[in-house]
């Protein structure tokens, strides 16, 4: 209270205001770091493993690299991918392709 018998408004520093702002950005800068590993795994649950890596290298661009534990799964993911042969059409040109197969016999 001051001498008047009123109440005194908290003053906002502007230094409260800039850590403020400096905490809610790298708040949004872990969620991105989060969702981008987050990603990669659920691709990888897919059986998507270029896309994990993608999004593994995502991760790694905004956090500044990757540690162990997803460098080791990067690696693995990506021999994977090595390994399988690609998908040279989509669900639906295959299915197309089938349909056109059947039609001609």
């Amino acid at each position: 209270m001051n001498g008047r018998g009123r109440q005194r408004e908290p003053q906002e520093l502007p230094d409260d205001r800039d850590g403020d702002e400096r905490v809610a950005h790298e708040v949004r800068h872990q969620e991105v770091i989060e969702a981008s590993f987050d990603r990669a795994e659920a691709y990888a649950r897919l059986g998507d493993f270029d896309r994990a890596v993608e999004w593994l290298d995502r991760a790694a661009t905004v956090s500044g690299g990757l540690p162990p534990t997803y460098r080791a799964q990067r690696a693995r993911w990506v021999r994977t991918t090595a390994v399988r042969p690609r998908q040279t059409r989509g669900y639906r040109e295959t299915r197309l392709a089938q349909a056109g197969a059947a039609a001609g016999r």
